[in-house]
């Protein structure tokens, strides 16, 4: 029987009969993503680049970063074996792929949740893909192998839902590996969770069912923890295996464990604002106005359904108890201790959809559409926070690069040049914002680890960076020269001497 199925599977006629059958969803996606590619299209058109793009842009190996710093172990082995060496950054396939996850994982998210109409799922939807945080995440044209697992955390959290036990130990695999990757995708998570609650509670007739609901999403939860322990523990196992030991933020995270301080944290989780380049009031006055609304819409439906009293005050106070447990989700990462820098902050984005979808089952009337409005006014926000991001993105990258050239050529025209390859040394790093771009660590000029790779990989200069011995030699010819050196491009911040040539960034030491 199992053989006869194998031979006489025809894959022609399974898509033909899935495009059938979701005919208006495909229609639908295809929708958002034309959206998508016209919102975020400057990072597919243009060349953009962050420090980690230049360190990892022809595979440089950093598993030990991940699995040390992040516990991203799965997303270490992505790049060890399937996005590796060139594969590894590929600015526009890698910005389409990014642009399909994105919508890929909104509409996903949005029918889950339970909404039909095509211009609302494609407003909702939005409010996920189209938001500065992905645009921050976008930038990272290395991040291929986290738009990717991230729509498998979402599809794991729809098969969460289904009663079949394969369903749900795909469902385990995916989050785990998405876990592995982006920690981010247990907040997703919890917000979906959260809103399919919420919308269920609507429905529930009596206090058992409510009672009951909550119950089946604490289990659903707890499903989401024990693949997040699992994932730690993969992670622990490959530190024990290379004798690594966690740093940075990892070492942060698992040296607080003390539950005191935990509760101290607490209020930061209510008190956090997104670091927005621009717009900030704009956006938290629309992402406010759109809170009251839903929950206006919520309140009203509640008090004026034909339920028992006490049903109607215990799904009052259930939702409510939602509603405060939100900011405590899309914060999450702070009661370990931790930052959260705007690319890890886009479960805003759930939050959003989320509120919109809920106010959309129970506004009407003005209400309904001063929702609808506010929301077009978010996306159209955060459309005009995109393109001005990617603006300046580009036109950091471009100058960046022409800087790199312009180095090179200081040196090639110093009067001790003579041949190359030649030994190199940057001595210290230096932001050269361009008007618009603030990411201080996304220039290379500004960090250790890409400071050089613009050199390598975007000039023709031919070098080894120099030794202790060799940068001594040129500190004693800068004394004995006796003039004064200032930071590039100033006088004297390039200088050659012995087939070496140093560039002074900071100057802050030799002077």
């Amino acid at each position: 029987m199992l053989l006869q199925k194998i031979f006489t599977y025809d894959i022609e006629v399974k898509i033909a009969n899935f495009i059938s059958k979701y005919i208006f969803d495909i229609k639908t996606f295809f929708i958002i993503f034309a959206i998508n590619l016209l919102i975020y299209g400057q990072k597919i058109v243009f060349l953009s680049m962050p420090a980690d793009d230049y360190m990892r842009i022809f595979g440089d190996d950093n598993t030990q970063l991940l699995i040390t710093n992040s516990a991203r172990w799965s997303q270490a082995l992505m790049n060890d074996y399937i996005f590796t060496n060139e594969l590894q950054i590929m600015p526009y396939l890698h910005g389409i792929i990014g642009i399909f996850s994105f919508s890929l994982m909104g509409i996903m998210s949005v029918k889950f949740l339970g909404m039909e109409k095509r211009f609302e799922v494609i407003i909702a939807s939005l409010l996920i893909s189209a938001t500065p945080m992905f645009a921050h995440n976008l930038f990272f044209s290395t991040n291929i192998t986290t738009w990717i697992t991230l729509s498998f955390g979402v599809i794991g959290i729809i098969l969460l839902h289904k009663q079949s036990i394969l369903a749900k130990a795909l469902a385990f695999v995916f989050i785990v590996i998405s876990i592995g990757n982006y920690q981010t995708i247990v907040q997703i998570a919890a917000t979906i969770i959260l809103f399919r609650l919420m919308i269920s509670i609507f429905d529930a007739g009596s206090t058992r069912k409510i009672w009951l609901l909550f119950l089946d999403a604490c289990l659903k939860m707890l499903f989401v923890l024990v693949a997040y322990i699992s994932s730690n523990h993969i992670n622990e196992l490959f530190l024990n295996y290379h004798h690594w030991e966690p740093v940075h933020r990892l070492a942060k995270a698992t040296s607080n464990t003390d539950l005191s301080l935990f509760l101290d944290r607490l209020g930061s989780l209510y008190s956090f604002s997104i670091r927005f380049d621009r717009f900030d009031i704009q956006f938290y006055k629309l992402y406010y106005l759109l809170v009251l609304l839903t929950m206006l819409g919520v309140f009203v439906k509640i008090a004026f359904k034909k339920q028992k009293k006490l049903v109607r005050l215990w799904s009052l106070v259930w939702i409510s108890m939602l509603f405060a447990m939100l900011p405590m989700i899309i914060n999450l990462p702070m009661i370990m201790g931790l930052d959260i820098p705007p690319r890890a902050h886009f479960t805003i984005g759930w939050a959003l959809a989320g509120l919109f979808v809920v106010g959309m089952m129970t506004l009407k009337g003005l209400f309904k559409s001063l929702s609808i409005v506010v929301s077009l006014l978010i996306i159209i926000l955060s459309s005009y926070y995109i393109s001005l991001f990617f603006d300046a993105g580009i036109r950091q990258t471009q100058r960046d690069i022409h800087r790199a050239e312009a180095i090179v050529e200081r040196i090639r025209s110093h009067k001790n040049y003579t041949a190359e390859p030649i030994g190199f040394h940057i001595v210290g790093g230096r932001t050269f914002n361009v008007p618009g771009w603030n990411l201080k660590f996304e220039q290379p000029f500004s960090t250790h680890w890409a400071k050089y790779k613009i050199f390598q990989y975007f000039t023709s200069l031919k070098f080894h960076q120099i030794h202790h011995g060799e940068l001594a030699d040129m500190e004693k010819y800068i004394v004995q020269n006796g003039e004064k050196v200032y930071p590039y491009p100033g006088k004297n911040s390039v200088i050659v001497h012995n087939n070496n040539a140093v560039v002074f960034l900071n100057t802050g030491d030799i002077n």
